[in-house]
């Protein structure tokens, strides 16, 4: 059991449910696909009550590996804090944390203002059960850090993904799958989009630029920019097995300018 009997005054219900990925819709219906869309093997839902009878509902997603944990983490978070787990956020009366293979969230259901303290306490009591080792994915660290704007770095790996946070288009012009893995970014001035791609392997990074070019209606070898339809300017390359793409740049120079930030980060070795 990961989770710990006692934390504090509070005990563990020890009422255990858990669904896997074909009974997650169960419990939560539509979001369940976001989870789908990582390597989500499970979530066990617990409570904890203190003697007073406040009460708080955790939930522990196994997402496979931490390179998932952070990206559900990710997903929506608008801020992140330091001192649970890898990384902790807290909305309105939910803490949630990423550590390891695991997203956690512990929530006070009556929504109530000082629960804050409460859902700290037990999140720490959690933490501290769970592995220790897990680290975000790597493609995270080639994003430019001049102009990115703080806590809008995403990681996921499908075309819904993608079309959640930046509407590109219905088809999957990317080629986006389960096996391709995709850092997010907004940067300023405006609101640039950087999506870097890796692929399998170059033959399927090269794939996508043409499909992709094609969405565009372009014909040119290699690298492309241009304006968008939107208004904005767009400029993307591939690099090995990566493709670069940057969506509705204020200008083409500016779109050029990032790609080329963000390709020369792909060759950068990891510390």
């Amino acid at each position: 059991m990961l989770l710990p009997a006692t934390i504090g005054e509070w005990v563990r219900q020890d009422a255990p449910v858990t669904y896997d990925r074909e009974t997650i819709f169960d419990y939560i219906n539509g979001a369940g696909e976001v989870y789908r869309s990582y390597a989500f093997d499970h979530v066990l839902v617990d409570g904890y009550e203190a003697p007073d009878g406040r009460a708080l509902t955790v939930e522990v997603f196994d997402m496979g590996t931490p390179q998932d944990a952070f990206g559900v983490f990710s997903y929506s978070r608008e801020n992140e804090e330091e001192g649970i787990g890898a990384g902790f956020e807290i909305k309105g009366g939910i803490l949630c944390f990423w550590q390891n293979r695991f997203f956690v969230c512990v929530t006070d259901e009556l929504r109530r203002a000082e629960a804050q303290e409460s859902m700290t306490e037990v999140a720490r009591g959690i933490s501290s059960a769970l592995p220790l080792e897990g680290s975000r994915p790597a493609l995270m660290a080639s994003l430019p850090g001049e102009g990115l704007i703080p806590f809008s770095d995403r990681f996921f790996h499908t075309h819904q993904s993608l079309n959640y946070h930046y509407y590109l288009t219905r088809e999957n012009v990317l080629n986006l799958s389960q096996d391709t893995e995709v850092a997010l970014a907004r940067y300023g001035p405006g609101s640039t989009y950087l999506v870097l791609i890796a692929y399998e392997g170059e033959p399927k990074a090269s794939q996508a630029l043409g499909s992709f070019k094609s969405h565009l209606g372009i014909d040119v070898e290699g690298e492309a920019t241009g304006e968008l339809d939107t208004g904005g300017c767009y400029s993307v390359g591939q690099e090995g097995h990566f493709l670069v793409v940057v969506l509705e740049a204020e200008t083409e120079g500016a779109a050029v300018d990032l790609r080329n930030a963000a390709m020369a980060n792909l060759h950068r070795p990891s510390e």
